[in-house]
């Protein structure tokens, strides 16, 4: 039995046209989403349950280190503006983590300016530089920037749905 509902088929339609990002198996869809009450969030991960748990473990409701949201308080789903492109996330993904627990990499954007960045094992969201976005970045540097202060990544919450 779920914990979780089903994805209506609005959010279904969402997330079709958001390129996801893939760890192994997990399929990640970094997201914003504009809840039932009128809040938007830069920062959700859409994620089916079963392979969400393969990977992770432990439900995120039920871990005090992760956040999370009800997909039934969900009403839109849009790409996030601040993910990485798939492809470079995947990039990162390939390459596993840097150490016990985090990843740390730059990012390389057009103008040649480079962002050290880290975080935990999910890596689709960054911080932007003023006046850049997703659209801007050329290339990403997997474990590189281990000898800078490396920007962490923003917060983000998991939202899991049944399949």
């Amino acid at each position: 039995m779920s914990r979780y509902a089903l994805l209506s088929d609005t959010i279904r339609a969402a997330l079709n046209g958001i390129v996801p990002s893939k760890d192994g198996e997990l399929v990640y869809y970094p997201c914003r989403v504009t809840l039932k009450n009128g809040e938007s969030l830069d920062t959700v991960y859409i994620e089916p349950e079963t392979p969400y748990l393969r990977m992770w473990g432990v439900y995120p409701e039920d871990d005090r280190f992760k956040s999370w949201i009800r997909i039934e308080d969900v009403a839109e789903v849009e790409d996030s503006p601040t993910r990485l492109p798939a492809k470079f996330a995947n990039e990162i993904y390939r390459q596993g983590e840097s150490g016990m627990g985090y990843t740390v990499f730059t990012v390389v954007f057009s103008d040649g300016d480079r962002q050290e960045c880290s975080s935990g094992n999910a890596i689709d969201f960054i911080h932007y530089p003023k006046g850049k976005g997703p659209a801007d970045v050329v290339e990403v540097l997997p474990h590189q920037g281990r000898g800078s202060e490396p920007l962490k990544g923003p917060d983000w919450c998991w939202c899991l749905y049944s399949e």
